[in-house]
This record gives C-alpha cells, structure tokens and sequence, in this order.
C-alpha cells in the first residue's frame, strides 16, 4: 500500500456547493487530500481531528481528491 506523509490541517472543503464544510486534509508535496479512515465517518472523525497541526506518515488508497488511510504515525 502507497505511503504518504504530510501535514494535516483543517480546510474549508466544497467551497460554494451543498457540499461546502470543514474537512480534515493531508497537505503534501504533491497536493491537499481529503483525509478518512479506513470504516470512518466521513463528515466527522474526532481522531483525524485530533491530528490537526502534526506531521504524519501514513498507509491508505487515494480515490480522486480523497485519501483513505488504514494507519498513521505522527513523525
């Protein structure tokens, strides 16, 4: 599985659609990825939250702008 690492932050997300809300996202080199977990809520997941500020590394599958991790590690 791809490894990624990044800054996570909170963002306005779907700026201007229904769809507009506060996400939690993996800024990398490469790009800004919306983060979930692996059988996490969507719309609100207190432990991505709690990340919010830390460098991570992290296993997961990239669909489209969306980034799901199975596990992480602050570094």
């Amino acid at each position: 599985m791809p490894t990624y690492r990044g800054t996570v932050v909170m963002k306005a997300f779907g700026t201007g659609s229904k769809n507009e809300r506060q996400s939690v996202m993996l800024r990398t080199e490469s790009g800004e990825f919306v983060l979930r977990r692996q059988g996490g809520n969507p719309f609100a997941d207190p432990a991505l939250e709690a990340l919010a500020g830390e460098e991570i590394e992290c296993e997961g599958s990239l669909h489209g702008y969306t980034l799901i991790i199975t596990n992480w590690k602050k570094v």
